[in-house]
């Protein structure tokens, strides 16, 4: 029947469209020769190594003249002899080979990124030292994967692979033939990207996660730069942070042979890290406000994990876990220690930033621990050390929890039981002391507050942390933060300062007052803090100086001698006394936060300041033993 014919050819065609979407099994260490021809060009033996003197044409590459090349008799091989300094800044004289694994022609041009394999030898002793391979996925004559591959003594020990998510043509930087530049700034950390370290498990021939693995980009607003970063330390489980507090940034440990502890890998650092006030942008690349550092011990064991990639040289499967699963396991780690910081400025002190932006500091990792007071392992550096709030947690977590606090107006880490704020070295300023944060009641918020500014010295406890739990939703958190709790804060700290400009005059550094009236801001809304708290000491030490001049001129006035209106309109016991009271008011509302009810009592106090310090002498008068 015809009708039967024509479904039978159909099936045929989707059994063969079927059997042709299946990708061919991976080809693992050792079995090079089933594959295509450059894969047997670099085939390495069962513990990983590789050597060039064993290729016919060796001895004609040891011949070479720096800067001379030839092509091997087949045309599939340019080798040459070239110089240049690694990552290290050390001088190489190498044997490179180049591989033109799709075979376009391009060894006419010394080699392109489409597809091509270098192979170094940096000694020209015959043991290959580094490999870089691109590896084009779709064909549009661009590299998807990049692989950066370090020998040890001609055998391979560990790789840096690279994917390009967002397809910029931007993955590793290079300094000869491995990781390089001054940093990884030069590197694709701006957009959808991810990097990762794997080790080569010369018991299997198979791939194994260490260190940063994976270091992610998210870039979730689609303009080119990242607003969310990831940075998971993968290192073995029986580690020992007292011996290798630092395991996952120990380049040692990825350079040593394959031993029994490289068995059983697990996640023991997450940093994690956000843009909240969307200005992640051309203008401010790599602008990250704050992050989690989690630590803890989970098993490098999840769903996808295994990365196959049949254009890749053995072992061509890797292990990482999946760039769109991982903002949801950071969100869900087990973490037994949390720490919490948030980037309010920049440091005059330090220049850790990049470029044009150096000043800044802000870092393609992130806003990351330090090692300071709390000390967690594999966190890594470098840091800023002013300016940046940190916040820390010995609360068991396995959920990312913020809380959002009235009395400062701004958002914390709950259960953080203590935190500190180092001040100054911006806009011209040097030290200017130090705020300190702690829940003495372990409840899960800040109910006390220590400023500690030199001089000026304020301690704030409240019973009444005034606090929302904030749900667990980055977007919604940043436009929270932009379109409520700034800009709030920004029009509170203005309104309280103006009201005590209006009671008491002050003149602030010329770069603080411009940064605390720029455009409002994550770092302008700090600046106007540090400015209000310095503006606040020296209104409450003046005021107070003045109440306590007036009150010990007056130790026994007889109130008796004066009417009411006399006693409520000149400087006697009970005016200086009623200023000392008002004072003490202000103080409290200051103390809470509630800096609208504050300015309401300094305006309807007004008489009451204005009747000690007459107005022609406002500007002159120097405080009371000051």
């Amino acid at each position: 029947m015809p009708g039967m014919l024509n479904l039978s050819a159909l099936t045929l065609v989707v059994a063969a469209a079927a059997l042709s979407a299946v990708e061919p099994a991976p080809v693992r260490l050792g079995q090079e020769t089933q594959g295509p021809w450059w894969m047997g060009e670099t085939a390495l033996t069962a513990t990983g190594g590789l050597r060039l003197d064993t290729k016919p044409w060796w001895s004609k590459a040891t011949a070479l003249e720096v800067g001379e090349s030839f092509l091997t008799d087949d045309g599939r091989i340019l080798v040459r002899r070239e110089t240049f300094s690694d990552r290290g800044g050390r001088a190489r004289d190498a044997v490179v080979c180049v591989l033109d694994d799709d075979e376009d022609g391009s060894l006419a041009n010394g080699g392109d990124r489409d597809s091509d394999c270098y192979v170094a030898d940096y000694n020209r002793d015959g043991a290959v030292d580094r490999m870089v391979d691109y590896i084009d996925d779709d064909g549009d004559n661009d590299p998807d994967e990049m692989d950066i591959r370090y020998f040890v003594d001609g055998e391979l020990r560990y790789c840096w692979f690279g994917m390009d998510l967002d397809d910029d043509d931007s993955m590793w930087s290079l300094s000869g033939y491995e990781y390089g530049g001054p940093s990884f700034f030069e590197s694709d950390a701006y957009g959808d990207s991810m990097v990762y370290m794997n080790k080569l498990n010369t018991d299997s021939g198979t791939w194994s996660p260490i260190s940063e693995c994976p270091f992610a980009f998210y870039d979730t607003d689609a303009d080119g730069y990242s607003e969310v970063v990831v940075r998971c330390s993968a290192v073995p489980l029986s580690y020992d942070p007292g011996v290798d507090p630092d395991y996952a940034n120990d380049y040692t440990h990825f350079a040593a042979p394959w031993g029994p502890a490289h068995a059983r890998m697990g996640i023991v650092n997450v940093r994690y890290g956000f843009d909240v006030d969307g200005g992640s942008s051309a203008a401010a690349p790599l602008h990250y406000d704050f992050g989690f550092n989690l630590v803890g011990a989970a098993l490098y064991d999840y769903p996808g994990m295994d990365h196959f990639n049949p254009k890749r040289r053995p072992p061509q499967v890797t292990v990482v876990t999946p760039w769109k699963d991982l903002r949801g396991i950071c969100d869900a780690y087990a973490a037994r220690e949390t720490g919490f910081s948030w980037h309010e400025h920049a440091d005059d002190t330090i220049a850790i930033g990049y470029g044009e932006h150096r000043e800044q500091d802000f870092r393609w990792e992130g806003v990351f621990w330090t090692w300071e007071r709390r000390f967690m392992e594999n966190t890594g550096g470098p840091n800023q050390r002013w300016n940046v709030r940190r916040e820390y947690s010995a609360i068991p977590a396995e959920k990312r929890e913020l809380y959002y606090s009235s009395v400062d107006r701004r958002i914390h880490l709950k259960h953080a039981g203590e935190g500190w704020l180092q001040v100054g070295h911006f806009a011209g300023l040097g030290n200017i002391g130090e705020i300190r944060m702690f829940d003495t009641d372990a409840n899960g918020y800040f109910d006390r507050w220590e400023y500690d500014f030199g001089d000026w010295r304020r301690v704030v406890s409240v019973t009444d942390e005034r606090v929302e739990d904030l749900p667990w939703n980055v977007q919604d958190l940043s436009t929270r933060y932009t379109e409520t709790i700034l800009p709030e804060a920004v029009a509170a700290n203005r309104r309280f300062m103006e009201a005590m400009a209006a009671l008491r005059p002050f003149s602030p550094e010329p770069g603080l007052a411009e940064a605390a009236n720029g455009t409002p801001s994550n770092v302008q809304r700090y600046a106007q803090d540090v400015l209000r708290e310095l503006q606040y000491g020296d209104f409450y030490t003046w005021w107070s100086g003045v109440a306590a001049q007036v009150l010990a001129e007056f130790p026994v006035d007889d109130l008796r001698q004066l009417d009411a209106e006399k006693r409520a309109a000149q400087p006697t016991s009970q005016t200086a006394w009623d200023l000392r009271r008002t004072l003490s008011r202000i103080d409290t509302l200051y103390g809470q936060g509630k800096l609208e009810e504050a300015v309401r009592v300094m305006e309807s106090s007004a008489p009451c300041f204005r009747m000690f310090t007459p107005e022609k002498d406002r500007q002159q008068e120097a405080p009371p033993g000051g």
